[in-house]
Formats: structure tokens, sequence, C-alpha cells
């Protein structure tokens, strides 16, 4: 089932007609199909008083004379990174920070403007974790030599730099819509 969607009027309108899509509409976790009902939108919280919708979820539903397995799918807009606070332009600036030769930690306090950094590690890690996908995704890996003095970014770099290279900024928002998984 698709996750990841461009607009969240995509998202809208996938939900009000999956009565139309049963066949191509499968829960991953029962494997049954025409159990899905629309179940709430997900909000950004951009300000005190301000809030944006991000996404919606549906459920399997197992009540009503339905036989479905109860379970929520969270469906997202693609420039949004699930269980993520940021969205995709910010990783992707972290990243580009990261080409760029500056410290993880200014990377991550220039891209985010946060004056702690200790989630710079955290993503990445995340990013490593991903690695191996994102090799999969590209359609010949060159070699080029990064030299620096992390292991990890020494692996990371040259993946990102060509993942970057065969993309414009929307680089996660376009992953997450062609792939189908989080960036993160």
């Amino acid at each position: 089932m698709q996750c990841f969607f461009d607009t969240f009027s995509n998202i809208d309108l996938f939900t009000l007609s999956l009565d139309h899509h049963q066949d191509k509409t499968q829960c991953a976790h029962c494997l049954k199909n025409n159990q899905f009902i629309s179940h709430g939108i997900i909000y950004k919280q951009t300000s005190m008083t301000e809030r944006k919708p991000v996404g919606k979820r549906i459920i399997c539903s197992n009540r009503y004379s339905r036989s479905g397995c109860g379970r929520t799918i969270q469906l997202y807009v693609a420039n949004r990174i699930p269980r993520l606070h940021y969205d995709a332009s910010v990783v992707f600036a972290f990243i580009s920070h990261l080409l760029a030769e500056v410290c993880v930690i200014q990377a991550y306090q220039q891209a985010t403007g946060q004056f702690e950094a200790r989630n710079a590690w955290r993503w990445l890690s995340k990013l490593m974790r991903q690695l191996s996908a994102y090799r999969g995704t590209l359609v010949a890996r060159t070699h080029s030599l990064i030299e620096h003095h992390s292991r990890r970014l020494r692996l990371l770099l040259p993946t990102l730099t060509q993942m970057i290279s065969n993309a414009n900024p929307s680089l996660c928002a376009r992953y997450q819509v062609n792939h189908q998984r989080s960036f993160m």
C-alpha cells in the first residue's frame, strides 16, 4: 500500500475513495482488503495557534461486521519524515552541510538552528542504518574516495553525493514517494 503522497489533497482523495482501491489496498499484517476506514488527520504544530495537516490515519477495521486486524496505518505527505520533528528540507540541509565538509555538530546546528546538538549523532546513525537501502536505489555506484577522519562519513558521504547528483533539493521527499519507505 502506498504510504507517502506528494500532497495532502492526494492523501485525502485516496482515503475518500478507499472502496475503489479494494484490489490495490491490502493490509500488510492480516493481508485482507476492503477493511479500511479513514481514521483521522495527523497534524504538525507550526505555532501556538496554527497547525498544518501532514498526513492521515486509516484503520484495518475489526468492528461493525468487518474482519480486519484493527491496526492503524499512517499515510504521510512526502516532505514529512515520520517520527522526526523536522521536515525533509532540514534533513537535506544537514546532508548538504556534511557534504560541504562541515563537522557533524555544526551541520546539525546550521540546518536546524538549534544550539543543543546531541541529536546530530542520532541523525548520523539513522542515515548509516539506511545506507544499504540508499545504495540499492542507485543504478551504478561509483567508488569515490572521500577523505574523512570518521569511518561512518567515509562510507556514507559518497552514496549521499551520488544520490544528490541524481536528484534535486527534494531528495528526501522523492526517495519516500518512489520507494515508499521512510528516508530516515
